[in-house]
């Protein structure tokens, strides 16, 4: 198992900021059309903190960005998301948001 899973999407970001930032994307998978940014990753612990940062300086306050993180090794998920060009980070209960997925 993987030792984290991150994935998100930021809606809103502009083709320049996207082609400013997107070599320090910090995820594998990385999808960008029509100003939206869709990012997935699987692998071992990476920082996302800097990539957060940059993305509340760069979006309009019309955007919005949701990235879910979820550590596989102390079983925890905390969602980020910036809303009105604020971020906000919270721990979500992991096995509520997999139950529904188990069948």
């Amino acid at each position: 198992m993987e030792a984290v899973r991150v994935y998100g999407d930021v809606q809103g970001l502009s083709q320049k900021d996207f082609d400013e930032i997107k070599d320090e994307i910090p995820f594998n998978k990385i999808v960008y059309k029509n100003d939206l940014l869709n990012v997935d990753y699987e692998g071992h612990y990476i920082d996302i903190d800097d990539f957060l940062e940059e993305l509340v300086k760069r979006l309009p306050k019309t955007a919005w960005a949701k990235v879910d993180f979820i550590d596989h090794l102390d079983w925890q998920m905390t969602r980020h998301e910036i809303i009105d060009g604020k971020l906000t980070s919270r721990k979500i209960n992991i096995d509520a948001v997999l139950e529904p997925t188990k069948n």
